[in-house]
C-alpha cells in the first residue's frame, strides 16, 4: 500500500511553522497538472488533427508547385526562344510561319484566342499591307489593327532612312545607315529591330544623323507572355508558432487564478502593459527599473537589475558571436533573454511587439505564482524545476552545475553541502553512488520519490533524528 506522506506533513508538522508541508503543496499541484493534462487531451486531439491536414495539404501544395516549376520553365524557355528569333530572323515569312514565335507573340498581346481558333487569320493580319484599305488589318477588328500597326510586317522592300540611306547591317553585324551597309533590312522587320519609323515608313534620325531607337519590342512582349503564363507558386502553410507562455500552464487552477488577479500582480502587470509601448530604445529601458524588472522577472532574473552592466552586455550581445557575454554564460536563463529579445538585431521592436507583451505578462504571471508557492512551502519551486530540468541534464557534471537540481540532489541524498568543496571528479563520484541519471531521466516515478525526498528533508529543516523513519520509507 502506498503512503501518502502529504498526510504526514501537511499542518503543523513542518518545523517552518507554514501552514501546509511543501510536500502536501506539491502534490496538490501535481494533481492539478494532472487535471489540466486530462481535460486538455480533446484539445491536444484535435491540435493534432489540424496539424495532420496542414501537413497533407502542403504535400499536396509541393507537388502542385513542382508541376508548376516544369510550366514555368517552358514558359522562360519560349520567351528566350521568341526574343532570340526576333533578333536572328532574316525575313517576316520566317517568323509568321515559325509556330513557336507566333504563339508567344499571340499570348503576349492578347490574341491567345486567334492563336488556337484561327492561326491563318493571325498570319493574314500580320502580314496585312497598311495601305491596303481592303487588306484582312483594315477590315478586321480594332485589336488586329492594332497589332498589325504595332509590327508593321506587311511593309515591303528594304528599310530606308529620312534621308533616302539604305538602312542594314554592317560587316560587323551593326545597324547602319552608311555606305557600309552589307545587307539591308527589310522594311517589315524594321519595328521588331526596334527603329523608330515615320508616318512615310522611313527610319527616323536624330540630329547627328543616327538612326534613332524604338524601345525593344521582342523584350517587352517576351516580358508580357512570361507575365501572363508564369504560375505563381503556392505558399505551404507554416504551422502555428508556439512558445512557452503559449503552451497551457500546468498549474493553471482556482489558486492560480485568485493569485494573478491579485491587486499587486495586476498593478505591476498594467503598468507594464500601459508603458512597454513607451520604450523606443534600450537607454529607454534601463532608464525604467520597473520596467526592466518586469522583463528580468518574467526569466526568472528578478534582482539582476541592480547589475546593470551586465544585463546590458548581455542584451546587446552579438548571439553570432561564441564569444560573447550571452554565448559565454553557463546559465542558459541568460542567454534564453539576449535571443528573446534579439536586441543587438532588432533594437526594442522585439519587446515591445503585442505577441513579446502578452508572452512576457504570461511568463511573469507563471513565475511570480511559483515564487510565492516557495514562499508559502519552501522548497516547493525547486522541486517544479527539477522535473522541468532533469530531462535536458546530459551528465552529472551537468546536474551539479544546474544549483536547483544540485540542491535537491545532494538534499534528497543527504549529501552534506560541503561536497562542492570537494574536487570534480569526487563530487560526481559521490552523486553517482546514490542517484542514477539515466532512471531519472526515463522514470517519471523515479523523479517523484526523489522529489519526495527532498521536500521531507526541506520541510523538516534535518535529515536525521525523527525524520529517519519516513526517509526509509523512501529508500
Amino acid at each position: 500500500m502506498e503512503l501518502d506522506l502529504s498526510l504526514l506533513y501537511s499542518g503543523g508538522a513542518s518545523s517552518s511553522g507554514n501552514s501546509s508541508s511543501a510536500l502536501a503543496m506539491y502534490k496538490k499541484l501535481q494533481q492539478t497538472a494532472a487535471a489540466n493534462e486530462s481535460s486538455g487531451s480533446s484539445e491536444s486531439d484535435a491540435a493534432a488533427l489540424q496539424e495532420q491536414i496542414r501537413q497533407m495539404n502542403n504535400a499536396a501544395i509541393r507537388v502542385r508547385n513542382a508541376q508548376y516549376k516544369q510550366d514555368n520553365a517552358v514558359v522562360a524557355n519560349d520567351a528566350l526562344y521568341f526574343q532570340n528569333r526576333a533578333a536572328t530572323a532574316e525575313t517576316v515569312n520566317e517568323l509568321i510561319n515559325d509556330d513557336r514565335f507566333l504563339r508567344v507573340l499571340a499570348e503576349a498581346n492578347g490574341m491567345g484566342d486567334l492563336y488556337l481558333s484561327n492561326k491563318q487569320r493571325l498570319k493574314d493580319v500580320l502580314s496585312s499591307d497598311l495601305n491596303d484599305l481592303n487588306s484582312v488589318a483594315r477590315q478586321g477588328s480594332t485589336r488586329e489593327l492594332e497589332l498589325a500597326k504595332k509590327y508593321n510586317f506587311g511593309a515591303s522592300g528594304d528599310l530606308t532612312d529620312l534621308n533616302g540611306n539604305l538602312v542594314g547591317y554592317d560587316a560587323a553585324g551593326a545597324l547602319s545607315n552608311s555606305a557600309n551597309v552589307v545587307q539591308a533590312l527589310p522594311a517589315g522587320l524594321a519595328k521588331l529591330r526596334n527603329v523608330a519609323l515615320s508616318l512615310n515608313g522611313q527610319a527616323v534620325l536624330n540630329s547627328s544623323g543616327a538612326i534613332v531607337s524604338n524601345g525593344n519590342l521582342a523584350s517587352s512582349d517576351a516580358a508580357s507572355f512570361s507575365s501572363s503564363k508564369t504560375k505563381v507558386l503556392l505558399s505551404e502553410t507554416v504551422a502555428p508558432s508556439t512558445s512557452e507562455a503559449d503552451a497551457a500552464y500546468e498549474y493553471d487552477g482556482q489558486e492560480y487564478q485568485i493569485f494573478i488577479n491579485r491587486s499587486d500582480v495586476q498593478r505591476e502587470v498594467t503598468y507594464f502593459e500601459e508603458n512597454i509601448g513607451s520604450i523606443k530604445s534600450i537607454d529607454d529601458l534601463f532608464a525604467n527599473r520597473r520596467l526592466l524588472g518586469f522583463v528580468l522577472s518574467a526569466y526568472d532574473l528578478e534582482g539582476e537589475e541592480q547589475n546593470l552592466g551586465k544585463i546590458r552586455k548581455i542584451l546587446e550581445s552579438d548571439l553570432s558571436d561564441v564569444n560573447s557575454l550571452a554565448n559565454r554564460f553557463s546559465d542558459s536563463r541568460f542567454l534564453t533573454l539576449a535571443k528573446d529579445m534579439n536586441m543587438a538585431v532588432a533594437g526594442t521592436s522585439t519587446l515591445t511587439s503585442d505577441s513579446m507583451s502578452k508572452t512576457l505578462v504570461e511568463k511573469y504571471q507563471r513565475l511570480e505564482y511559483e515564487r510565492h508557492l516557495d514562499e508559502e512551502a519552501p522548497g516547493v519551486r525547486a522541486a517544479i524545476e527539477f522535473g522541468r530540468r532533469i530531462k535536458d541534464a546530459t551528465s552529472t557534471v551537468s546536474l551539479l552545475a544546474d544549483s536547483v537540481m544540485r540542491e535537491v540532489v545532494t538534499v534528497a541524498n543527504a549529501i552534506p553541502q560541503e561536497i562542492a568543496y570537494q574536487e570534480e571528479d569526487a563530487q560526481v563520484a559521490a552523486v553517482e553512488a546514490k542517484v542514477d541519471l539515466a532512471e531519472l531521466k526515463s522514470d517519471s516515478n523515479a523523479v517523484e520519490k526523489l522529489v519526495s525526498r527532498y521536500l521531507v528533508l526541506k520541510d523538516s529543516g534535518s535529515s536525521s533524528g525523527s525524520q529517519s523513519y519516513l526517509l526509509n520509507l523512501f529508500s
